[in-house]
């Protein structure tokens, strides 16, 4: 279904392991589990500069009649059946919604909460890495209880925070109003990007759920969901991959700087100290064997490192970049705002390159067009979904006034 070299950068990077632990489960390595951990807490950031969000986990098993009151046609989950008829039969891993709904009303918690860990899924098939797994993980899930009437305004609002949230990966997207899931919600956005051929694929989804749910979960004004998973890692790994392997963007790598410089070289300790947050990894290189410094670069760019420092014996600098990679003389000792400023040049960099990626599978593609309402209502048009925000078009097939439409021949898409 995908192509796997993105799958060998993660497991070359120390990610994810290559396998062996059961078809459609991704085991995970301990960089990998950092990554992660600053995927989620990179979203909850950006939520919480428009909500007061909160953090939760919820366990391993589930009562299964609870989760069947809310979803009882689901058929691809796995269900533990008690020992004994006087105990409740589980759910494992199934879906956090009707979990987070109870802690919002147990906590009277006014905003947001954000789930995260993982869900099982029967799966049919061998699957794909991060893409379509029988554990899903991780699987991050946030919901709001509003009063009705404010959930269409508030939907604008997450618009943004996962637009944000993904330009920091390094990933451009695009939303898009749907109704090709209106059974599970009223109005829904599905956050698109695509895939380094340029097809699209989902990254997220955002429902203002449907009346059946709420009444189901017993809620009487508007519910949002949203839901990501793991595979924004791999569409990362697609996109950013140079000749020296995976490039992480800084938000996630688990080193942003590496220094190479020979043993007991003066002043490192200091200057480390002084950059704060920003995360360092230093490595003793014998200022006289090429080679192994050339060992110790290819090392940190296999691991998503976007800047190498290098000191020479002689005291000069020099600064590895990537995205492209390419080497520059630099100031001894630069200050945390000059390391910053080559991060945040190295992101926009390689978000750049993702935008004319997909901005090649758009317009390429004619994946988006102006579609009038009346040619959308008479499926003249192979509309999926309207463009949000609305923006202004001619209508490609009658000229007629219209908007911007994401037009699929294949209708749904994952």
């Amino acid at each position: 279904m995908h192509d796997t070299l993105y799958h060998r950068a993660l497991v070359d990077a120390g990610i994810v392991a290559q396998g062996g632990f059961g078809s459609g489960i991704t085991p995970w390595r301990g960089l990998g589990l950092g990554v992660a951990r600053r995927m989620v807490d990179t979203f909850v950031e950006q939520v919480g500069r428009d909500f007061p969000v909160a953090r939760t986990e919820h366990p391993f098993l589930n009562r299964r009649d609870a989760y069947e009151q809310v979803f009882p046609q689901y058929a691809n989950i796995y269900r533990l059946p008690a020992p004994t008829q006087v105990q409740p039969d589980w759910v494992l891993r199934a879906d956090n919604l009707h979990l987070n709904v109870e802690w919002l009303r147990w906590h009277r918690h006014q905003g947001p909460v954000v789930a995260t860990g993982g869900l099982l899924r029967q799966l049919r098939g061998s699957g794909t890495p991060l893409f379509r797994e029988r554990y899903i993980w991780p699987a991050v899930q946030l919901n709001h209880l509003l009063p009705a009437g404010e959930g269409a305004a508030t939907l604008e609002a997450y618009r943004q925070v996962l637009e944000r949230t993904f330009a920091a990966f390094g990933l451009p997207v695009l939303t898009i109003a749907t109704d090709a899931l209106s059974s599970y919600g009223e109005v829904c956005h599905l956050t698109v990007s695509c895939l380094r051929d340029g097809r699209p694929t989902v990254l997220a989804t955002t429902y203002l759920m449907a009346s059946r749910y709420r009444e189901a979960l017993g809620v009487t004004g508007d519910l949002v969901d949203i839901g990501f998973t793991g595979k924004v890692l791999a569409l990362v790994s697609m996109h950013q991959l140079d000749r020296g392997g995976l490039g992480l963007p800084s938000v996630l790598a688990p080193v942003q700087a590496g220094i190479l410089a020979p043993q007991g070289a003066a002043g490192l300790d200091a200057w480390t100290s002084s950059l704060g947050g920003i995360r360092t990894q230093r490595i003793a290189v014998a200022g006289d064997v090429p080679f192994r410094r050339r060992r110790a670069e290819r090392g940190l760019a296999r691991t998503g490192t976007p800047l190498a420092y290098g000191v020479r014996p002689d005291g000069s600098w020099r600064v590895g970049r990537r995205a492209p990679s390419c080497y520059a003389a630099t100031p001894p000792f630069p200050d945390a705002d000059a390391v910053r400023a080559e991060l945040g040049a190295y992101d926009r960099r390689q978000l750049d390159a993702a935008r004319a990626r997909l901005r090649r599978s758009v317009e390429g593609g004619g994946l988006v067009r102006g579609v009038c309402d009346g040619c959308a209502a008479a499926r003249r048009v192979p509309v999926f979904g309207r463009m949000v925000p609305r923006r202004r078009a001619r209508c490609t097939h009658c000229a007629a006034p219209g908007s911007d439409h994401f037009v699929s021949e294949q209708g749904r898409f994952y």
